[in-house]
């Protein structure tokens, strides 16, 4: 009896595995033809400085077409040291399907080249593929700068706009240019646009000149131009910078508009001075922004130097620290 009972057990086991795996449809035979090895002709005459560029591809091996090939870092302007990126996407040809990717499915002709990325979509009847092109060369980058004139009526420089330029480095200079001992007036400024007003930075009259260079997206630059020279008068500086003014509580500073600055600070003949809320100039020791500056009698801030009473002021006129 208990012979039967296992032989009866088993039997209704090996009926139920076999009903179980009879419920499971078996999987289909992939009845499509693998696209197979693919190689691609790539070609490019980007360059940096293109304002826009093109990508050419072409299949010459494989079971599939070219859908589409367009680049996904494309910017306004191609700036030296970039890389390019194109985005390729193919499709399998009738009956036929991408059976792998990687970087082993791929041999390309054309230009150089590096494969970064690839997956199959649309249930392996599309692929996109990403590659990269070479770093452009920051040598065919056309940075210069050209047109460098004086507006003499108000002491504004112009150039000509640079297409690529992301901003310019400007530096006002003292002198007729050309020599080798140039006296240079004030810090290098940063401007976006291809103008700078220079009025305020012009201390005395004299003969003066300037100097400008591009700067790319990636902060590539371009050769230093000089501009010509020009005399600067002192009824040009009158018209151009205001004047100081007095009155029985002290001095000020009237601006050309005819306002004049208060509660604040204001650089005047390339020295920074203080003016209180009623826009008198303050000398002496200023607490501003939690740091401590000196301004002598002269009203000028006093910096990388000793105070009077002995204190140290850094590079931008704050105290240091003992």
């Amino acid at each position: 009896m208990t012979v039967i009972k296992k032989r009866l057990f088993h039997g209704i086991m090996g009926a139920m595995v076999f009903s179980a795996l009879c419920a499971f449809p078996a999987f289909a035979k992939e009845e499509r033809t693998p696209v197979g090895h693919i190689r691609l002709n790539i070609s490019s005459d980007i360059q940096a400085g293109d304002a826009g560029a093109s990508i050419d591809v072409s299949v010459e091996e494989g079971n599939c077409s070219l859908e589409s090939a367009d680049f996904i870092n494309e910017q306004e302007y191609w700036a030296g040291g970039v890389r390019p990126k194109v985005e390729i996407w193919l499709a399998a040809d009738s009956d036929c399907y991408f059976k792998k990717s990687g970087k082993s499915t791929f041999t390309f002709t054309g230009d150089e080249v590096k494969y970064v990325s690839s997956s199959t979509k649309y249930d392996k009847e599309l692929l996109r593929l990403v590659v990269s092109l070479d770093e452009l060369d920051e040598e065919d980058e056309d940075l210069d700068v050209s047109g460098l004139v004086w507006d003499q009526d108000n002491a504004i420089a112009h150039w000509d706009q640079n297409g690529i330029a992301k901003s310019y480095k400007v530096r006002l200079y003292r002198g007729k240019g050309g020599s080798s001992s140039e006296n240079r007036i004030g810090a290098v400024c940063t401007v976006a646009e291809n103008s700078f007003d220079f009025a305020e930075q012009i201390p005395k009259a004299g003969n003066y000149y300037f100097k400008v260079r591009a700067v790319d997206i990636r902060g590539n630059e371009g050769d230093w131009v000089e501009s010509p020279w020009f005399e600067v008068t002192d009824a040009d500086l009158a018209d151009w910078k205001g004047s100081w003014k007095r009155d029985g509580r002290g001095w000020w500073f009237e601006n050309r508009d005819g306002s004049y600055p208060r509660d604040c600070w204001q650089l005047i003949d390339s020295r920074w001075y203080f003016f209180d809320s009623d826009g008198y100039m303050k000398t002496g020791w200023i607490f501003w922004n939690g740091k401590e500056y000196f301004c002598d009698e002269s009203g000028a801030m006093l910096v990388s130097a000793v105070t009077p009473d002995g204190s140290a002021v850094g590079e931008d006129g704050a105290r240091l620290l003992q």
